[in-house]
């Protein structure tokens, strides 16, 4: 079974040989085994060009390897040095109004400047070449955190590369023309030199540009990213990673392509534990071929910048992340970070020692969590998580058109995490998938919120209902192009004739007096909203009883093969929406033999696990700063205390767990 990691970052730049020594016993002390070093390295490993010493990279390895701690090494490419931009503002990132940004922070650089990616290269098989004999290096990890800070760049290197772009995807300006519509307001173009980016205008561009530029620009990042591990692959088979996030402007499908496992970070706060859970459910389903991934950057006690104190942790909800995590599948959980900077912009934010070396207001929570890890690890080594039959479509592709369209202010993070917080509260099994995710491991899927609908996921939904998969798609589903435009063949194209209904009508719904009645119940309807007739043969299963729209469906069921699909075309809200929509979920899930049907309330979060020995484990986690009662169906023994517990009501205690095993 693969080592279970518990680490903190480490900056050896920082700090005197001493001080590094002093943290890393202190590390050994508290039971961590994993460090993570040198994101921001690189003017230390190269102040001058072409003038390299990777004696402290090395030299810390060297240290942390006497002390059997294991690293993971970073290639410091989000803070090049200053001789890399100083008198030559054109290597720098460029906002929208043609703005440089300046040397001083990070990612202030673009990242396709082709000067940048030679000296990227440069620098990263110097790591590569300096790292490889090391046996307690586990993993190279690229950059940190890609587009965390920056968008898409302006500067005249991406305008170049903008036009090379477009001509590769199009082949003729005439087929651009076609595909953006740009008849409209006399946007044609007459060759693709002359194709505008969105930078400012008098009111605002055309979709289709939009949504290109963000393509093109999270293409770059993933060439970017594809460039440096070839360069590490052509010298060590030292497995490739990177800490992503949700909110980063990527394609971390496209991206995981280049890494051998997945990583990622989170400051998520106890009141949105569902959105720390939609990491866990999320990373481990990104790649196709390995559950692999890590959690590298997590705070102690709170995040802080020079402009920002965050909230503090409530007692006990680390330890709860942590348990989830490992429980979840990750092989670390690790902190940002182990001493306090000193200096720059984040000296407010939590750590594990202060930057003087004392313990501070999170120390009690990193303590408590090594216990658990030691109490855990156990179990964990002999048993393994159950994959979910039932998947959300959580794609960043789908994002980027709600950052084209975002309409109402509409956040794609908010309304997926919104959506997924049913399945959290019912106590449903699940995980989010990309679109690339293989059907055959699913029974249900859901894809909210996913405006295009390719060919592709079409034709492999398509299979997935006819040998049986259900399939529960909208609201916001499927009303867009892939050059974010609309439909001309029906409202919701392809989708309309699967989905087996017509007169496809769209409008924003909110506050609009529109009520939906269905599953015995009524509510307000809200959002971009589509609602539709169904065609013969298919069964309506929400309607609208008040509004303009009286009458119209707005949800519909239509049996296909062995399976069937379910549309909904519009959300509704408060309570009774709530109720809605937790009766569509469970109507679509009743044929599915869950992993698991314990009764809990809201603030429990479920992980199956299975054991060795072919035993189901239910590992419970609650959330919250209040007692939650859970309702055994059958005797449970709880393995961490070897305890039994009868059928019945059970609690428990503030972000307290426990691992259940059936007697």
């Amino acid at each position: 079974m693969p080592k279970n990691y518990y680490g903190a970052a480490l900056y050896p730049e920082l700090w005197d040989s001493k001080t590094v020594e002093t943290d890393i016993k202190h590390m050994k002390k508290l039971g961590i085994n994993l460090v993570r070093i040198g994101e921001f390295i690189w003017s230390t490993l190269e102040p001058e060009l072409d003038a390299f010493d990777m004696s402290i990279l090395t030299n810390t390895i060297e240290l942390l390897q006497r002390y059997d701690i294991d690293v993971i090494v970073c290639t410091p490419t989000p803070t090049p040095p200053i001789w890399m931009t100083h008198k030559h503002t054109e290597r720098l990132h460029h906002t929208a109004d043609q703005t440089p940004q300046s040397h001083g922070s990070r990612q202030h650089i673009c990242t396709n400047n082709l000067f940048f990616r030679e000296r990227a290269a440069i620098i990263t098989e110097k790591i590569a070449l300096a790292v490889n004999s090391f046996s307690n290096v586990i993993a190279i990890q690229l950059d940190n955190e890609f587009k965390c800070h920056v968008g898409p760049c302006y500067c005249s290197s991406c305008k170049e590369m903008w036009h090379e772009w477009l001509e590769k995807e199009y082949q003729t300006i005439e087929n651009l023309n076609q595909a953006w519509g740009t008849t409209i307001w006399s946007q044609a173009y007459l060759g693709f030199d002359q194709v505008v980016r969105p930078t400012p205008t008098p009111f605002l561009h055309n979709s289709s540009l939009l949504r290109a530029y963000n393509q093109f620009s999270m293409e770059k990042i993933s060439e970017f990213a594809g460039e440096q591990a070839d360069k590490i692959r052509a010298i060590t088979t030292i497995p490739i990673t990177h800490n992503t996030g949700f909110l980063f402007d990527l394609d971390n499908e496209a991206l995981a392509e280049h890494l051998d496992f997945i990583s990622f970070d989170t400051y998520t706060p106890a009141s949105n534990f569902a959105g720390f859970m939609m990491n866990n459910d999320r990373w481990a389903y990104i790649k196709n071929n390995t559950r692999k991934y890590m959690l590298l950057e997590t705070s102690t006690s709170y995040v802080g910048h020079l402009n920002a104190y965050g909230k503090m942790h409530q007692k006990g909800y680390v330890p709860a992340e942590a348990f989830a995590t490992y429980a979840s599948g990750a092989e670390a959980f690790c902190y940002w970070l182990f001493r306090g900077q000193r200096t720059g912009c984040e000296q407010p934010h939590g750590s594990v020692v202060s930057s003087w070396g004392e313990p501070t207001i999170g120390y009690p929570s990193v303590v408590e969590t090594a216990n658990l890890l030691d109490k855990i690890d156990p179990l964990l080594q002999t048993s393994e998580p159950i994959e979910p039959k039932i998947a959300i479509v959580y794609s960043d592709r789908a994002r980027s058109f709600y950052m084209s369209e975002p309409g109402e202010d509409y956040n794609y993070k908010q309304l997926v995490n919104e959506f997924y917080q049913h399945f959290i509260d019912i106590g449903i099994e699940r995980k989010l998938v990309p679109e690339g995710h293989q059907l055959e491991r699913c029974e249900v899927l859901f894809s909210p919120f996913v405006r295009y609908l390719s060919d592709d996921l079409l034709t492999r939904v398509t299979s997935f209902v006819e040998n049986g998969g259900v399939w529960v798609v909208g609201p916001m589903a499927g009303d867009r192009t892939k050059e974010h435009t609309w439909h001309t063949t029906g409202g919701l194209g392809k989708l309309g004739d699967l989905a087996g209904v017509e007169n496809i009508m769209q409008f924003p719904a909110t506050d609009s007096g529109h009520i939906g009645e269905a599953y015995g119940h009524d509510a307000k309807l809200s959002m971009l909203s589509n609602v539709f007739v169904p065609k013969a043969g298919t069964t309506v299963k929400g309607i609208i009883s008040e509004g303009q729209a009286k009458g119209k469906a707005f949800i519909t069921e239509k049996k296909r093969g062995k399976g069937k699909i379910i549309l909904l075309g519009s959300i509704p809200i408060e309570e009774k929406g709530n109720t809605i929509i937790q009766a569509l979920i469970k109507d679509a899930i009743g044929h599915v033999n869950l992993s698991y049907t314990l009764q809990v309330d809201p603030g429990i979060v479920v992980i199956p696990r299975m054991s060795n020995e072919n035993k189901q484990q239910l590992w419970i986690v609650n959330f919250t700063n209040e007692a939650k009662s859970w309702q055994a169906n059958k005797a449970y023994v709880n393995l961490l205390e070897n305890k039994k517990i009868d059928m019945g009501e059970n609690y428990l205690p503030p972000f307290g767990y426990a691992v259940l095993m059936e007697q």
